[in-house]
């Protein structure tokens, strides 16, 4: 019924897909889609499994900066994809979902946080597929520094940049948690640093991070 009435489309091309792949991805996207190896998945204390390049960096771009909303749902099922949503690297089940934030000047002049939206998506996935899925902690963490775009620094700027411009609002949801942090795309790590060091000093157990690109 859903897909009858918003039938799947491929995230670099926009046409109509056959059947709802994982990736959304057409046969002549997938193959300009980079998957990065074992070696590049994990880095920098965050997981991502697919690189910053070809359909799907275009569609991060589109949901960023034009409101694409309808790309976030595709996304968020290559989200899902990753099985640390459902639990951490001993096999321990995931307590809770914590979105990157955006600054509240920004999401107010966006309409929308994309990590937000992905995080939504890939839960609501799960939910489908699995039968269940960690809550998703909205609001929980908070971007309390409006911060230079990361995109213009070099890998200490970034850091510096983002030193205690996160806060935990809601540290009760925190506290004995086993949390996954999710962010749209990553090139040094430093912000999901961030937000896994003001999750920890709130009293979280554990924090994964994960996110849907990374940038090389």
């Amino acid at each position: 019924m859903w897909t009858t009435i918003f039938p799947p489309v491929c995230l670099g091309c926009e046409r109509l897909l056959r059947h709802d792949e994982p990736l959304a991805l057409c046969t002549r996207c997938h193959p300009l889609q980079a998957k990065l190896p074992d070696s590049l998945a994990e880095r920098d204390g965050v997981r991502a499994a697919w690189s910053y390049d070809g359909p799907l960096s275009h569609a991060v771009v589109a949901l960023k900066f034009a409101g694409a909303l309808a790309g976030a749902g595709p996304l968020g099922r290559l989200l899902a994809c990753d099985p640390r949503l459902l639990a951490n690297r001993q096999g321990q089940p995931t307590d809770l979902v914590v979105p990157v934030p955006l600054h509240w000047r920004r999401r107010l002049a966006r309409g929308f946080d994309q990590s937000e939206e992905l995080a939504r998506w890939a839960l609501h996935h799960l939910a489908r597929t699995h039968g269940r899925a960690p809550p998703l902690g909205r609001r929980v963490l908070a971007r309390v520094q409006s911060t230079l775009p990361q995109t213009d620094l070099d890998a200490s700027e970034r850091a510096l940049n983002v030193r205690d411009a996160f806060a935990i609002r809601k540290p009760e949801r925190v506290r004995g948690r086993r949390v996954v942090v999710i962010d749209d795309v990553t090139t040094t790590g430093a912000t999901a640093g961030a937000c896994r060091a003001a999750l920890l000093a709130a009293g979280a157990a554990s924090v994964e991070c994960l996110a849907l690109l990374r940038a090389l």
